[in-house]
C-alpha cells in the first residue's frame, strides 16, 4: 500500500459523496473531510470550481493529485491503496469485470433511474443507457448466483455500484427484488458503510422508510 499524501475529500450531506467517503473508510486511510454543502450553492464558489469545474461533490485531493467523479476517485483510490485486494491487478481476469461494473454504475444505472424516478422510461434502443427494467435485469442477472459483483470477492466495484443501488432502494426506485436486497444487506453491515452513512446521510434527517 502506498503511504497517504494527504488525502482530503470535498463532501456534502445527503450527495453522491457517500460513495467516496465508503471507499476511504473501507481503505483505512487517514483523511480530512472538507464539508462543501451543495443545499447552500457552495459547490459553485470560484475557490471549489478551481477544483472541479463540473462544481459537483464529491472531489478528492492527494497532494497534487485532484480527481472528481466517483468511479474516477474509487479506481485511483484502490489503485492506490488497495491495488491487489480492492482493486483486481491489472493481469487479473477480473480486472475487465471489474471496471465495467465501475462505469456501469454511473454510465447505466444512475441515469436511467433517475429518469425513471421521475417517471421517464425511454425506449431502451435509442439512447447509450438503456431502459429501466433492462438495466435491473442486468444487476439482478449478476448478482444472483454470487455474494459480490466480482464472484465472491468485495471490491472497490461493490462500493462504487453497490453504494447507487442502496441509495435507490432507499429511495424506493428500484423494486424489492430479494437479490438486490440481499445484496445490499451484505453491504449495510459493513462497517465503512456504516461510518460513511453516518456522515452522508443524518439519522435525524433522513429517518429509515417505513
Amino acid at each position: 500500500m502506498a503511504a497517504p499524501r494527504g488525502i482530503t475529500l470535498y463532501h456534502s450531506p445527503a450527495s453522491r459523496a457517500f460513495t467516496a467517503y465508503w471507499m476511504l473508510e473501507e481503505l483505512g486511510v487517514p483523511f480530512s473531510v472538507k464539508t462543501v454543502d451543495i443545499r447552500k450553492g457552495e459547490q459553485k464558489a470560484p475557490a471549489y470550481l478551481k477544483l472541479n469545474p463540473a462544481g459537483k461533490v464529491p472531489t478528492l485531493t492527494d497532494g497534487p493529485v485532484v480527481v472528481s467523479e466517483n468511479p474516477a476517485i474509487a479506481i485511483y483510490l484502490a489503485d492506490r491503496y488497495g491495488y491487489g485486494t480492492l482493486a483486481p491487478k491489472i493481469d487479473e481476469a477480473a480486472r475487465g469485470e471489474y471496471l465495467k461494473w465501475m462505469v456501469f454504475s454511473t454510465a447505466v444505472v444512475d441515469p436511467v433511474a433517475t429518469l425513471h424516478e421521475q417517471k421517464i422510461d425511454l425506449p431502451g434502443f435509442n439512447f447509450s443507457f438503456g431502459a429501466f427494467d433492462d438495466m435491473v435485469g442486468v444487476v439482478t442477472g449478476v448478482l444472483k448466483d454470487r455474494q459480490f459483483l466480482v464472484g465472491d470477492r468485495f471490491t472497490a466495484a461493490d462500493v462504487v455500484l453497490g453504494g447507487t443501488l442502496s441509495r435507490l432502494l432507499y429511495q424506493k426506485v428500484l423494486p424489492e427484488d430479494p437479490v438486490l436486497t440481499d445484496y445490499n444487506a451484505r453491504l449495510t453491515a459493513r462497517e465503512a458503510f456504516q461510518r460513511a452513512a453516518d456522515a452522508t446521510w443524518p439519522a435525524h434527517l433522513f429517518p429509515t422508510p417505513a
